[in-house]
């Protein structure tokens, strides 16, 4: 019996699923459950190497390429692995453009847009911009393709100030406020139509795939992002190729995919590797203070208190965990310190090789999008349309409806 051949993105998805699979127990694990390297009784050798590496080394950030190339010797596809991740990067020629056209944009978020738009074709469609905020990307499509433009965003006041900015650049933009979540949604999806969506979260733009599919919406360019926020968990695979991996993508797995930070500036470095140390040492303090040796996770730390006193910092974890009944002496806060900066190289360890399938598992993630688009009759692409200088979320979807 003849068999349809796998679609390019299918051989590479199914590549990748196969190392994610092979590598998980470097990946999978969460270095904050642990004390020492979790798998250093497996992979000593490997352990003794890192154990070399200082501490600067191992908090850099440097290129994926020469980290796959040292870890090669005791990860032998390590360097295939990343070969993998390798997509063709989009060369949109930027033009000058109305100084009002950007208005109310950060800089780079601009040059997003900007690349975005340039990498976007051409089916002369009217777009359906989902999840718009102020509608920028839709005002700048609408203008340079002359073409409508409906603009799906939930918050009024964001809908009001983007018509504002539609009229004041005579683009035909209309807003809808509106859930892109709730059934209402439908309504405004089309066949005759391209639908777009820069970096809208996971949730977000699984309905617009969705949704989409359902209305039959002649084209579709969306970069995802943000794949740790959806509300099913663990992982709910759109294709059926990713339905069949063994892989289980918990909360956790998912929030790896988005953890690169390579637009950060020196201060902003400066504040993660503080909240690593603060957190990593107030742990060790909860499990003295509750006697249960065990994870106790936080949420997102308040930018201020990291630029404070790490005793208001604890004060202010203590609340947050019902734990103030409990709260320690000063020699023990001040312990608490000296034993999270000891803890950090053990943890930058495992971080360090668990960030090499950062982005293999976030490609992964997206060809799960991409299958699933072809499964459903559209002819599909992947690629960068910007650096990861600019973002490090780049990876662009272009899908057209096969007629």
């Amino acid at each position: 019996m003849r068999t349809t051949p796998r679609s390019d993105l299918a051989v590479r998805f199914m590549a990748l699923d196969t190392q994610l699979m092979r590598y998980r127990a470097f990946w999978q694990c969460q270095p904050f459950h642990w004390h020492d390297v979790c798998w250093r009784n497996q992979h000593p050798d490997l352990c003794a190497a890192l154990d070399q590496l200082s501490l600067p080394q191992l908090l850099d950030d440097e290129d994926m390429t020469t980290r796959a190339r040292w870890l090669a010797p005791w990860l032998a596809d390590a360097e295939q692995v990343q070969r993998l991740t390798y997509l063709p990067r989009l060369q949109p020629q930027l033009t000058e453009l109305p100084a009002g056209l950007s208005t109310f944009v950060p800089g780079r978020k601009w040059q997003q847009i900007r690349c975005f738009e340039a990498a976007t074709a051409d089916y002369a469609l009217p777009f359906m911009e989902w999840c718009a905020g102020k509608g920028h990307l839709g005002r700048l499509l609408g203008w340079r393709r002359q073409q409508p433009v409906v603009a799906l965003e939930w918050q009024r006041e964001l809908c009001q100030v983007g018509q504002t900015l539609a009229r004041r650049s005579h683009v035909d933009q209309q807003f809808v406020c509106a859930d892109v979540l709730a059934e209402e949604s439908n309504h405004y999806l089309c066949q005759q139509q391209h639908a777009v969506a820069l970096h809208a979260c996971d949730d977000l733009h699984v309905a617009l795939l969705e949704r989409g599919v359902a209305a039959g919406v002649s084209a579709i360019t969306l970069s995802p992002c943000c794949y740790h926020l959806s509300r099913q968990q663990p992982y709910r695979p759109l294709s059926v190729l990713a339905q069949a991996s063994k892989l289980q993508l918990t909360r956790s797995d998912l929030r790896l995919a988005v953890q690169e930070t390579v637009t950060a500036g020196a201060r902003e470095r400066r504040l993660r590797n503080t909240e690593l140390t603060w957190r990593l040492a107030f742990d060790l303090l909860q499990r003295r203070l509750r006697d249960q040796d065990n994870y106790l996770p936080l949420p997102a730390i308040p930018r201020h208190l990291l630029s404070g006193d790490y005793r208001v910092f604890v004060d202010w974890a203590l609340e947050l965990k019902g734990l103030l009944h409990a709260k320690p002496d000063t020699d023990a806060v001040a312990k608490s310190l000296v034993d999270g900066a000891g803890r950090l190289p053990v943890v930058a360890r495992m971080e360090w090789v668990r960030q090499l399938f950062r982005r293999p598992l976030e490609l992964w993630l997206v060809l799960d999008r991409a299958c699933y688009l072809e499964e459903q009759g559209y002819d599909v692409k992947v690629s960068e349309f910007c650096a990861r200088t600019l973002t490090p979320r780049n990876l662009l979807i272009e899908a057209r409806r096969r007629h």
